[in-house]
Order: C-alpha cells, then structure tokens, then sequence
C-alpha cells in the first residue's frame, strides 16, 4: 500500500524551515504549491538568496515525505497538498515574509517606486498577473515614455528581490516574462503606497 503524507507531516517540515530561518525553502515550497515552474523557481531563489540548492533541497524534502504531486491528497485531513501548504504558510509563515519585505522597502530604489507606482495606479497590481505588454503600455501612460527591455527586466528584478513579486521565466534565462503578485503582498498594499511618489498622469 502507498503510504500517504500527512498534514502533521507537511507542518513539521514547514515549521522545521521557520525554525532554522530557511525562508528560502519556505519560497520554494510556496511557489511550488502554486504550481510555478522549477525554471521559475530556481531563478526567483538565486535573484532573492543567491541559493543554488534551495529548491533541490525541497525536492529531496517532498520525495522524503513521499509527495509527488501539489495535487496529492494527504492521508488524514483528505486535503490536497498544495491547499495545505497554503493554509499553513497563512497561518505560520506569512508574517516573517511581510516582516522581510516591509524591511526590503527601507532600501527600494527609486525607479523601481516608479515601476511599482505604475503597477499599482493601473490596477495590474490587483491583478495579480500581469502581461509584460499590458506593464509598457501603462508606463507609457502614466510617463509618457517606455523604458527599454533592459532596464525593465532590473527594474522587476530589484521588486523580486524585495519579495513583493516574482517573474516567470523560461529555462536558463534571467529576463523576467511575465510578472506574478503573490496573494499575501496584497496585505501590505497600504505600506507599500506610502512609499511611492505623487505623480499626475501625463495629459
């Protein structure tokens, strides 16, 4: 008979990475759960740790606990693995994460403000996933002007590096394609405007 993971299991392991302040493990894990690609995966670990193992390390964790899929059932609650994952990263790890990135905007750069000023001023930023083309249009709207290719994909880096998002990328690239709000950054909205400038949009 195949055994199961429990959900005991899955909040020992996460609970475990908390305790030894692997908030890299956690990412991993939470990003895994929500389906994004190990390509992602592993370049949103390196932009934000510098962590070359991280997301192995996780894969050896859920082959351990016997997890082969987000979609698995774990054996006493019945729940998907993914939704547990989710719930206990609600209620045990969400925190520490809103803690790191409320440190990070002590230290945003001023273009990237201006990224994120226009994320949010046209409504992509509750959106929550965003179309690159969409992100150069609203720019070009709010400022009159787009930035190059290069200068966008920093501009993203440097947010996910501060935890307030991530870019999908495809296999052995850096540049970010598309742009994705974790559900939980949405609780420091406030925090996050009181940071950015007062700027009109252009007539």
């Amino acid at each position: 008979m195949i055994r199961l993971v429990k959900a005991s299991d899955i909040i020992t392991l996460m609970e475990r990475y908390l305790s030894e302040k692997k908030f890299q493990n956690l990412d991993a894990l939470y990003l895994w759960s929500k389906g994004v690609v190990p390509s992602t995966i592993t370049s949103v670990l390196m932009n934000r740790y510098r962590s070359e193992t991280a997301y192995t390390s996780l894969v050896n964790d859920l082959s351990d606990l016997k997890i082969t899929s987000q979609n698995d059932n774990t054996e006493d609650t019945k729940a998907p693995v993914n939704a547990t994952i989710q719930d206990i990263f609600q209620s045990k790890c969400k925190e520490d994460f809103l803690d790191q990135i409320r440190e990070n905007l002590k230290v945003i750069n001023p273009h990237a403000k201006m990224l994120l000023l226009v994320l949010i001023r046209s409504g992509l930023f509750m959106k929550g996933d965003v179309n690159l083309d969409e992100l150069r249009l609203s720019y070009r709207t709010l400022f009159n002007e787009t930035p190059s290719d290069y200068l966008l994909n920093a501009r993203l880096r440097h947010l996910e590096q501060l935890g307030i998002l991530y870019g999908e990328r495809t296999f052995y690239r850096t540049e970010i394609e598309r742009v994705k709000i974790p559900s939980y950054v949405y609780d420091l909205l406030a925090e996050i405007e009181s940071k950015l400038p007062n700027v009109s949009i252009t007539e």
